[in-house]
C-alpha cells in the first residue's frame, strides 16, 4: 500500500530546513578546519624544527667521527714506527708531520719522506709546554715492555696540537748497538692551515653542506680558531651542539686504536649551531606553505559553500518565479477561456437574437481571443528564446504602430492615446511580426498599469547614430527603484504588480528585450514611481 500523501507533503516542507542545517553545519566544518589547520600547522613546524636540530646533531656526529676515523687509521699505520724501523709515511687525508725524541727530550728529529732520514731540529718556541707534558709521561716508560708499548695509547697533547706515544726498543737515538734499550716519544703534530683550508672544509661539505639547513660548523683547538664554515660572529643560543672532537665515548672505532686526552677532555672542540635565523626561517617558511595550503583548501571550501548556498537561493527563486507563473499564467489562460465558452454558450443556446448584442458578443469574443492569442504567443516565444528564426526587412514604423493600436483598442476603451511621428521617418531594419508582438506587449502593458489615469502616449523619432526610437509611456504608478535592475528577468513581477493583483505572467519585458535585441537593437526603462513608466526601442534604420 503506498505513502499518504501527507508523507510526502512533510519530505517537500522538510527539505529547505535540511538544507539550512546541511549549510550550518558545512560553515562549522568550515571554521573548524581553520582553526585545526593553524594547531597542526604549529605543531608541524614544532616537529620540523626537531628535525633540523636532530639532523644537525647527526650531521655533528658523522664529522666527529669521519675525524676521528681518519686520525685512527693513521696512528695505527705508524704504531710501529721508531728510528730504527724508518716508516713509510701513509697517505692521509689529514696533513701531520713526524718527530722522534728521546726521554731526554734533547734531541728532536722530524722525519723526511723524501729522503727516509731524521733530521735534527730545534724544538719549536710553542712546544715548551708539550716538553712538559712528554716529561710527565716519561716515568712510565722504564717500565714499559715491548708488548706493553704496542699497547700504550695516543695521547693528544693539552697545550698545542700534536698526538704523543711512548716508544720502547734497543739502541739509542744516533746508533743502535745491540743491548741497549732506548725509550722516547713518536710525536705526530697536525698541519693546522692545511687542516683548517683542506681537510674540514671537505668535512663540512660531505656531512652538514648537504643535509641540514643554515648550518655552521666552528672548529678550534683550545681558544684557536681552526675552521669557521661561515666566519662571524657566535652566537650564543643554547640549541648549539658543542662536541670533543677526540672524544671516544660513543665511537668503537677510535676506542681500539686508543687515541686519548692527556686530561678529561681534549682541547679539540666542534660547535655546530644553526646560523642566526636560518632554523626560524626554515620553520616560518614551512609553516607559510602549510598554511598556504590549508586556507587555498579552507577557501576553495569557502567558495564551494558560497556557491551552493548562491544556487539554493537561485533555486528557490526560480521555483517561486515559476510557481508564481504558473499561477498566473493560468489565470491569464482561464479567464479568456471561460468568457470564450460563455458567450459561445448564449449565443448556441439562443439567449440573444438582437443584432446589436450579437455584434457585442463578437467585440468581446474576439478581445478575449486576442488575450488568449497573447498569451500564448508569450510563453511560446520565451521557449523559442533566440532560436527563434527572424527574418530583417524594411518596416514602416508610423503604420506598425497604427496597426497595433487598432488591434489593442478593445484594451484601450476610454483612453486618450496621445502619438507623435517625426516628419520623414526613415524605415527601421526589423521583423514585423516580432517588432508587432514587441508593441502589442508594451501597449497592453501600459493599459493594465495605467488604468487610472487613461493616457497612452507613443512616440517615433530619430534616433542617435542612425537609429530610429520608439517610445511607449505611460502616466501609471511607475516602478520601484529597488524593481527596475530586474524587470526584464523572466518570471519577474515588480512589487506594485504583486500587490495590485494585476494580470500577468511576467514573461511580457523579458520576451520583449530578447526579440529586440536579436534584431540588432536595445531597449531601456525609464520610470519614476508614482509618475509613470516610458520604455524606448532603438532600432537600426535605413539611414544607417
Amino acid at each position: 500500500m503506498g505513502r499518504p500523501l501527507y508523507f510526502f507533503m512533510f519530505r517537500i516542507q522538510l527539505r529547505p530546513a535540511m538544507l539550512k542545517i546541511a549549510l550550518a553545519a558545512m560553515w562549522v566544518a568550515l571554521v573548524l578546519l581553520i582553526v585545526l589547520q593553524f594547531r597542526w600547522s604549529n605543531e608541524l613546524g614544532q616537529a620540523y624544527e626537531q628535525r633540523l636540530k636532530s639532523s644537525l646533531a647527526s650531521s655533528a656526529g658523522n664529522f666527529r667521527a669521519a675525524f676521528l676515523s681518519d686520525m685512527a687509521v693513521l696512528c695505527r699505520a705508524l704504531q710501529d714506527s721508531a728510528p730504527s724501523n724508518p716508516p713509510v709515511l701513509p697517505l692521509s687525508p689529514v696533513p701531520y708531520r713526524l718527530y722522534f725524541t728521546d726521554s731526554t727530550l734533547k734531541p728532536l728529529k722530524l722525519f723526511d719522506p723524501a729522503s727516509n732520514l731524521l733530521n735534527p731540529v730545534d724544538w719549536p718556541k710553542n712546544w715548551l709546554s708539550l716538553r712538559e707534558e712528554l716529561l710527565s709521561n716519561a716515568e712510565d716508560l722504564a717500565s714499559a715492555s715491548p708488548r706493553r708499548w704496542f699497547n700504550r695509547p695516543w695521547l693528544s697533547s693539552d697545550t698545542v696540537p700534536v698526538l704523543f706515544r711512548a716508544m720502547s726498543l734497543p739502541g739509542s737515538l744516533d746508533e743502535f748497538p745491540d743491548g741497549i734499550r732506548f725509550q722516547g716519544f713518536l710525536v705526530l703534530a697536525l698541519d693546522l692551515p692545511v687542516l683548517s683550508a683542506q681537510y674540514f672544509r671537505q668535512a663540512n661539505d660531505r656531512t652538514f653542506a648537504a643535509s641540514v639547513i643554515g648550518a655552521r660548523t666552528v672548529v678550534k683547538f683550545r681558544d684557536t680558531l681552526i675552521f669557521d664554515s661561515h666566519p662571524g660572529t657566535l652566537s650564543k643560543e643554547s640549541s648549539s651542539l658543542n662536541l670533543d672532537l677526540l672524544s671516544t665515548a660513543d665511537s668503537a672505532l677510535t676506542s681500539r686504536f686508543n687515541i686519548r686526552p692527556t686530561g678529561e677532555t681534549s682541547p679539540w672542540r666542534l660547535r655546530a649551531e644553526h646560523r642566526p635565523g636560518s632554523l626560524d626561517q626554515a620553520v616560518s617558511a614551512l609553516r607559510m606553505r602549510n598554511l598556504a595550503t590549508g586556507l587555498a583548501v579552507s577557501f576553495v571550501l569557502l567558495a564551494a559553500i558560497v556557491f551552493l548556498i548562491y544556487n539554493a537561493r537561485r533555486a528557490e527563486q526560480l521555483a517561486k518565479q515559476q510557481t508564481d507563473f504558473v499561477a498566473g499564467f493560468s489565470h491569464e489562460l482561464r479567464t479568456p477561456i471561460t468568457a470564450i465558452c460563455m458567450l459561445a454558450g448564449n449565443l448556441r443556446d439562443g439567449l440573444t437574437e438582437n443584432p446589436e448584442q450579437v455584434r457585442q458578443y463578437g467585440g468581446l469574443l474576439l478581445e478575449q481571443g486576442a488575450r488568449l492569442r497573447n498569451r500564448i504567443e508569450d510563453i511560446l516565444g520565451f521557449a523559442a528564446g533566440r532560436s527563434q528564426s527572424l527574418h530583417l526587412q524594411p518596416v514602416d514604423v508610423p503604420e506598425l504602430v497604427a496597426r497595433v493600436l487598432q488591434e489593442e483598442s478593445p484594451l484601450l476603451k476610454n483612453f486618450h492615446i496621445d502619438t507623435r511621428y517625426d516628419p520623414d521617418l526613415p524605415l527601421a531594419h526589423a521583423d514585423p511580426a516580432a517588432l508587432r508582438s514587441c508593441m502589442a506587449n508594451l501597449v497592453s502593458n501600459a493599459a493594465k498599469y495605467a488604468r487610472a489615469s487613461a493616457w497612452l502616449g507613443v512616440e517615433v523619432t530619430d534616433g542617435p547614430n542612425g537609429t530610429l526610437s520608439i517610445t511607449v509611456a505611460d502616466r501609471g504608478p511607475g516602478i520601484a527603484e529597488a524593481d527596475q535592475a530586474r524587470i526584464f528577468e523572466p518570471f519577474f513581477r515588480g512589487k506594485e504588480a504583486r500587490s495590485g493583483n494585476v494580470p500577468g505572467s511576467g514573461l511580457g519585458l523579458h520576451l520583449v528585450r530578447t526579440r529586440i535585441e536579436s534584431m540588432g537593437g536595445k531597449i531601456t526603462l525609464h520610470s519614476v514611481p508614482g509618475k509613470g513608466t516610458a520604455l524606448t526601442i532603438l532600432l537600426r534604420s535605413t539611414s544607417e
